[in-house]
């Protein structure tokens, strides 16, 4: 059954398949924090906004593929997906021999169980299984094909696309957290059949602790904003640090603002992790030719605005004491003997109890959900998958050409690298989920810009490549 979501994103997705691969990236990067909707609810399942524009973009590669008579991929995306492979032998592999051999000894919570401990069963051939190996499949092809097209472009348009992709992402975010903050504050009208219309996806938007109310914006809950903030609160420092303007320390104050109201304990430890990175970063990024506000007006914005978050921070804090110790004692002081953190806990153990038992291969992906990353990875795809997603990301991040063709050379990579290191933060805390489209989304730009040609290659990309889907070369 098509949505509200669905009336207003389907049109759009529409018009940015017109319009080329920037307009096409910044929704899809909308679409990657509506992660609550369905722009179409089927049988079984919900069509995430993000996939729906995912499956137009394979959709249309796939046609023109067809009428061209083929079409030559990159080879250096296609290198540094390799370990992908891997990862997926590992999950056929890790199904097989846990439905075979383990599926006795193995005790599971689902994802649809929500950590709820008395409701753990032993392991069994589910539709998670299915459905999570099928997202990956889809997070592969888009990382693929988006990552190809981006390597194809001058290195300014490669750059621009990319900004613009996590700038639709946040700029969506960022609308409906102050919309919902708004709507708590002054009673205002808050879209939530918009933003939360996936029938089978389960949400706990409106949590309050007492009469505070926790502010999610259009995620499915408080931690589901912490992740996402966690991502872009790295993203905006980044490029904080690399060109130290105003328009970037804007970015990062509202992020921090973002974390702060969702009253949530993973976006506090991310708050405080941060807190320690900048204290390290900001002496080391001039020492690395970090970026210096060009002229008095951008360094007066930047003193303004500091001046301004200061004062800002005092003045709440002093009429709103109370709040603050409620706060403190439930998401901080409190949490360690909450019911919650005991059975996320005990749900991370049970996923490294399985992957003991499994002797190291684990029960295939989707089949328990733990509270971490980490967990999630050993027990569902082994040691051998998760290794492999671990250099997957590391060549991602690594760039072994050299950085010339950006006029800021490597300080141009800063933003988006620490984009993906957010979301790695928030994964050691909280969201297990591997499958998270703003992570993949974060590691497609970054792999398309490790993998772009330096100068002292033998070929760069030129001005033609610049069409969103090139001629194939003869082979």
């Amino acid at each position: 059954m098509l949505t509200l979501t669905g009336l207003v994103f389907i049109p759009v997705c529409v018009a940015a398949m017109t319009a080329g691969l920037r307009a096409q990236l910044a929704t899809f990067g909308a679409g990657t924090v509506l992660t609550s909707a369905a722009v179409v609810n089927l049988a079984s399942f919900g069509i995430q906004p993000a996939y729906f524009m995912g499956l137009l973009l394979l959709g249309v590669a796939g046609v023109l593929t067809l009428m061209r008579g083929g079409y030559c991929l990159d080879r250096a995306v296609l290198l540094r997906m390799a370990p992908l492979a891997v990862l997926l032998l590992s999950c056929l592999n890790a199904l097989f021999w846990a439905t075979a051999v383990f599926w006795d000894d193995v005790w599971v919570v689902s994802g649809r169980q929500m950590f709820d401990l008395s409701s753990a069963e032993r392991y069994s051939f589910r539709s998670e299984n299915l459905n999570q190996f099928a997202y990956l499949i889809l997070n592969i092809l888009l990382t693929l094909l988006l990552a190809d097209r981006l390597v194809r472009l001058p290195a300014p348009a490669l750059l621009k696309t990319a900004h613009t992709a996590v700038l639709g992402a946040f700029s969506v975010a960022t609308l409906f957290v102050a919309w919902d903050w708004l709507a708590h504050s002054a009673g205002i009208y808050f879209p939530d059949a918009f933003l939360h219309s996936n029938a089978f996806y389960a949400t706990a938007h409106e949590q309050a602790f007492g009469d505070i109310a926790r502010i999610s914006g259009p995620f499915s809950e408080p931690s589901a904003l912490a992740y996402a903030y966690g991502g872009f609160l790295a993203y905006a420092s980044g490029r904080y640090l690399a060109d130290r303007t105003a328009r970037a320390l804007l970015m990062v104050l509202a992020a921090v603002g973002a974390l702060v109201v969702s009253t949530s304990t993973t976006a506090y430890a991310l708050l405080a992790l941060w807190v320690v990175a900048m204290l390290v970063a900001l002496p080391l990024s001039r020492l690395m030719g970090g970026g210096m506000p060009q002229g008095g007006r951008s360094r007066l914005a930047v003193a303004g605005l500091v001046l301004l978050a200061v004062a800002g921070a005092v003045g709440f804090v002093r009429t709103h004491q109370d709040d603050i110790q409620l706060i403190y004692e439930r998401s901080i002081a409190g949490k360690t003997e909450s019911s919650s953190f005991e059975d996320r806990t005990a749900a991370d153990r049970m996923g490294y109890e399985a992957f003991e038992t499994t002797w190291g291969m684990g029960i295939g992906l989707g089949s328990h959900r733990p509270s971490t990353l980490p967990s999630a990875l050993l027990s569902n795809v082994g040691l051998a998958g998760t290794l492999a997603f671990v250099v997957f990301i590391g060549l991602c991040l690594r760039r072994f050409g050299d950085t010339a063709a950006w006029a800021q050379g490597g300080r141009a990579l800063w933003p988006f690298r620490a984009f993906t290191l957010g979301f790695l933060a928030a994964h050691l805390v909280s969201s297990p989920n591997m499958n998270s489209p703003l992570l993949w989304l974060s590691l497609t730009l970054n792999l398309a810009l490790s993998a772009y040609p330096g100068l002292s290659d033998p070929a760069v990309a030129g001005p033609a490549s610049e069409r969103p889907f090139p001629e194939p070369v003869a082979m």
